[in-house]
């Protein structure tokens, strides 16, 4: 029979002894990296009381998210996107070369002093400029028994232009060599990264299917509407750094062709939306009612799960947390720089899990102001049953699985360069 992954480990002299898991996300566009760490690390948490994690992050709003016990976070030097896609340092005035070089001896840093267990890498297996490379050369030139494991969520971008930067940037090769194991995020179902990206076989031999992983919150039982409340709408785009034309063209919307339909909202910005931009959101509601905006919210769970209809972008948690608590969704994917958004929710959609809005409607109040009313209509009367989202579960089992066993040599990396 095979061992208990969740029993307590041993030393050899049998004094138990910490599981220690650093979890990795570089950060430079929204919140979705942070978000799966710090609700990887809580999931890791509360399956043993000897698991201490240390989450690495490049997180312009690292402490946004709550953390667990015997949980804490190590913050890098945050990176920016240009509109091209192309990474740039956020905050610092320094050349993005110098701020790479800079995040990676700090990753180093990091790992050397904490002496993980466990290294868990969010979404890009050598890290932005290849700055986690220096790291996993030095974890198996020196026979250490870290396990590496890397998360990805479900999509990435088109199969053709995901395939593509697999290549350029070597990550199948370093998949093959540097990492244990591989996590998807999300439903095979729905998306087959192994299939649509072109997994050699040796990798897909160590690719587990998880599910989408929402915290545990978010997976609470729907709250029962009451029969004469006004209906709900929620409107969301994540971080909110690219998020301002869904926000300014919804409460156009809502401040015109639907200003007398009865119904409370509540807008939620995003920490990343630009001041100036909040400020024009605020002038647009104040007079309002019915309209309640926030920078940003701790009671997410709670929103959610009273929505009768969420308005959003198509991001990845965006739309796992609106489907675990069961509320209708209409969302308008980004396209640009890339088609993740995009490539996720028209496949949801072909399941009719959510609604797509085209971006031709955000230009036209009526037309905007039509899909609101049909998408609220239905949500209303027939709102959607919970999707499950159990993702951080199976992935936290996985992982004190494999951190149980001690990493055998590895060869040097000498393939990677220097």
């Amino acid at each position: 029979m095979a061992s208990d992954p969740l029993s307590p480990v041993h030393e050899d002299d049998g004094r138990q002894r910490p599981f220690r898991v650093l979890t990795y996300s570089h950060d430079s566009f929204g919140l979705g990296h942070l978000r799966r760490s710090v609700t990887l690390a809580t999931a890791m948490v509360a399956r043993s009381p000897l698991v201490q994690a240390l989450c690495l992050t490049g997180s312009p709003v690292p402490d946004l998210f709550p953390l667990p016990e015997r949980c804490d976070l190590v913050k890098l030097p945050s990176l920016g996107k240009a509109k091209d896609g192309a990474y740039v340092a956020r905050r610092l005035p320094v050349p993005v070369g110098e701020l790479l070089s800079l995040r990676s001896d700090l990753i180093t840093a990091t790992v050397r002093a904490f002496r993980p267990d466990l290294l868990l890498v969010d979404h890009t297996a050598t890290g932005p400029g290849g700055e986690l490379l220096p790291v996993l050369r030095r974890l198996r030139h020196d026979h250490q028994p870290t396990r590496v494991v890397l998360g990805l969520r479900d999509v990435l971008d088109t199969p053709l232009r995901a395939r593509a930067e697999l290549q350029q940037n070597n990550s199948l090769a370093v998949l093959r060599d540097c990492y244990d194991h591989v996590l998807v995020y999300g439903d095979r179902d729905v998306f087959d990264p192994v299939r649509e990206y072109g997994f050699p076989d040796d990798v897909a031999a160590k690719t587990t299917f998880t599910g989408p992983v929402v915290p545990e919150a978010m997976r609470q039982s729907r709250l029962p509407r009451e029969t004469d409340a006004l209906p709900h709408v929620v409107v969301t785009t994540g971080g909110g750094e690219d998020g301002y034309e869904l926000l300014r063209a919804v409460v156009a919307a809502l401040r015109g062709p639907l200003r007398e339909l009865p119904l409370r909202a509540t807008v939620v910005a995003g920490p990343l939306l630009a001041d100036d931009a909040f400020t024009a959101l605020q002038r647009a509601l104040h007079d309002d009612a019915r309209c309640r905006l926030l920078r940003s919210t701790d009671a997410m769970p709670a929103l959610l799960a009273s929505a009768d209809l969420v308005v959003g972008m198509g991001g990845y948690n965006t739309v796992y947390e609106s489907l675990a608590a069961g509320a209708p969704l209409l969302v308008l994917p980004r396209r640009h720089p890339r088609e993740e958004q995009w490539e996720r929710c028209r496949r949801l959609a072909a399941r009719g899990l959510l609604r797509l809005l085209d971006a031709q409607q955000l230009g036209d109040p009526h037309a905007l102001a039509n899909a609101l009313r049909l998408a609220l209509t239905d949500g209303v009367l027939t709102p959607p049953a919970p999707l499950p989202c159990a993702g951080a579960d199976v992935a936290a089992r996985v992982c004190l699985r494999l951190s149980r066993e001690r990493a055998a040599p590895r060869t040097t990396f000498a393939r990677f360069g220097n």
